[in-house]
């Protein structure tokens, strides 16, 4: 089989029809359809067995453990497909798009994944004006070029309908990190980047629908944006560090972030009490990381005196002065 098409889902019955006539739309051959409900509440699982009825190609999975990334994992693993494409069900996809980044990995052996251009929209494709500037131009890089690129500019970084990936990529890889929530796609495709060979396609592949109860922004509301982060890094591009020989300037980001994190953690902490707390829970997080002496005694004394001019001083002096001048040799 040619390709293998995942749809998560949750709670999204309003959007199945649609996330099936966008795939229909795009004039595949070869194909199937894996719909993965993820625990929804409404009718979802409903209307997917009516689709499933109608049309052999679609299958609907079940998976019990709540998030995204097991449910796209769960698609990755029933996957028959040589190529899997991964589509969150309130979005939409350009027409001719899939067979394009197909047609890519089918005359480039040597790319295991290809990307697109998305578009962000409160409006669906029709009533949108899709940007004039795509050339379908391929643009072919060795790894870890991507890697770097989108570790370094995180408000690059695409969505996962955007990709196009071999399947054999997440058994060399490893699939979407579990521990992460909602940036686990961002934690997987830097990793990608880092040790896999990917093309990128001067095409918009999909449209981005935002809406108040996708579940993105659903999670903003809820979960601490710096808390989102420092998971992803701790979890999934601090072991990377730990396991692989990296190059400078990915050291250099992971150490930046670090150190500022950590401050910027300890001086929104309130009491004195919790900020003690904290600063050794994060030296257990990230143990393998050494802080200089000069900022660890800044550390300590925002421990006890969380102002924001020390922390302004740590942040834009001190950190961006070791990094540039030290980091080597740490």
């Amino acid at each position: 089989m040619k390709l293998s098409v995942i749809i998560p889902v949750y709670n999204g019955a309003d959007f199945i029809e649609k996330s099936y006539d966008s795939i229909l739309n795009q004039q595949l051959e070869d194909y199937e359809i894996l719909y993965v409900d993820n625990n929804s509440k409404d009718a979802s699982a409903e209307h997917i067995e009516d689709i499933v009825r109608k049309d052999e190609r679609v299958r609907l999975l079940r998976q019990p453990k709540q998030g995204a990334a097991p449910a796209r994992n769960l698609g990755i693993e029933n996957a028959k497909g040589d190529y899997v494409y991964i589509f969150d069900v309130d979005d939409e996809i350009y027409p001719e798009a899939l067979n394009k980044m197909i047609f890519v990995l089918d005359s480039h052996e040597e790319v295991d994944a290809v990307f697109g251009k998305m578009v962000k929209s409160h409006k669906g494709i029709l009533e949108t004006i899709k940007p004039n500037d795509e050339t379908d131009k391929v643009i072919l890089k060795e790894k870890p070029y991507w890697g770097l690129f989108w570790f370094s500019n995180l408000k690059d970084v695409v969505g996962p309908p955007a990709f196009l990936y071999r399947r054999n990529i997440f058994s060399k890889i490893g699939a979407y990190n579990e521990s992460i929530k909602n940036t686990e796609d961002t934690a997987f495709d830097i990793k990608l980047g880092m040790t896999s060979n990917v093309a990128f396609i001067d095409t918009y592949v999909y449209l981005y629908f935002k809406h108040s109860s996708s579940t993105i922004e659903i999670a903003k509301k809820k979960e601490n944006v710096v808390a989102m982060h420092w998971t992803r890094f701790v979890n999934s591009h601090l072991p990377f560090y730990i396991e692989n020989e990296v190059p400078l300037l990915y050291k250099e980001l992971l150490y930046g972030y670090l150190y500022k994190t950590t401050a910027k953690r300890l001086c929104k902490t309130k009491s004195f009490g919790q900020r003690t707390d904290l600063l050794k829970e994060i030296r257990t997080e990230i143990k393998p990381v050494r802080f200089p002496v000069l900022l660890r005694f800044f550390l300590f004394i925002m421990t006890f005196l969380p102002f924001s001019i020390i922390l302004k001083f740590y942040l834009y002096y001190l950190v961006p002065y070791f990094i540039k001048n030290h980091i080597k040799i740490l």
